[in-house]
C-alpha cells in the first residue's frame, strides 16, 4: 500500500474496530509467532550443539521443526496481512497526482490481493482435507501431515480475512475520492 493510504488507515486500527474476537486472534498470532520463533531457534541451537560439540544426533528433530516453522511462517503471514505490511509493488501510485486514479488503482490492487489470497486459502483447505482423508505422516515420528498443513489453511484464511478488511477500507477511500471529485 502507498504511504498515504497507510497513514489514513493507521488511526483506526483493525484490532480496535472489530471487537474482542479480533483482539483475541491477534494476541494468539503474536503468541504463536513469538513462541515458535523461540522454539525453532532453541531447538536448532541444541541440535547444532549436540551434533558438532557432543557428536550426537537428535533423531527425527526435523519432524518437529517443520511443524514449528509452518506455524511461524503462516501466523507471521497472517499478522503481516493484518498490519498491511506485506510486500507490494505499488511504485505507480507513489508518483501519481490524480487522487481518484490513485485510489482506484490501490482499490483494484487490494481486490486482486483478496481474490488471490482467497484462491490460495481454498487450495490450502483442499490440501488439508485431502491429507485428512489420505492420512499421510512424517517419516520418522509419524506425525500426521495435517498438523503442519493446518497452519497453512488457517494462515491463508486469516490472510484473506485481513486483506478483505483492507479492501473494504480502500474501497471506502476510493468512493470518498470519487465523491470529493464530484463536489468540485
Amino acid at each position: 500500500m502507498s504511504v498515504e493510504c497507510q497513514e489514513i488507515l493507521a488511526p483506526k486500527t483493525l484490532e480496535d474496530s472489530h471487537g474482542p474476537l479480533a483482539r483475541f486472534v491477534l494476541k494468539a498470532l503474536r503468541f504463536i509467532m513469538i513462541s515458535m520463533s523461540l522454539t525453532v531457534a532453541v531447538v536448532i541451537g541444541i541440535a547444532a550443539a549436540l551434533r558438532y560439540i557432543f557428536k550426537m544426533d537428535m533423531y527425527g528433530i526435523e519432524d518437529f521443526i517443520i511443524i514449528f516453522a509452518y506455524w511461524l511462517y503462516f501466523s507471521g503471514g497472517a499478522y503481516g496481512a493484518y498490519e498491511n505490511s506485506h510486500i507490494t509493488a505499488d511504485i505507480l501510485t507513489v508518483y501519481m497526482k490524480n487522487q481518484k486514479l490513485k485510489r482506484g488503482i490501490i482499490c483494484f490492487s487490494s481486490l486482486c490481493t483478496v481474490l488471490l489470497s482467497g484462491l490460495f486459502a481454498f487450495w490450502g483447505w483442499q490440501m488439508f482435507k485431502w491429507q485428512m482423508e489420505k492420512g499421510g505422516a512424517s517419516p520418522i515420528w509419524r506425525i500426521p501431515l495435517y498438523v503442519p498443513q493446518s497452519a497453512i489453511t488457517l494462515g491463508l484464511t486469516l490472510m484473506t480475512f485481513y486483506f478483505g478488511l483492507h479492501f473494504l477500507e480502500n474501497f471506502r477511500l476510493f468512493r470518498q475520492a470519487l465523491s470529493a471529485k464530484a463536489e468540485r
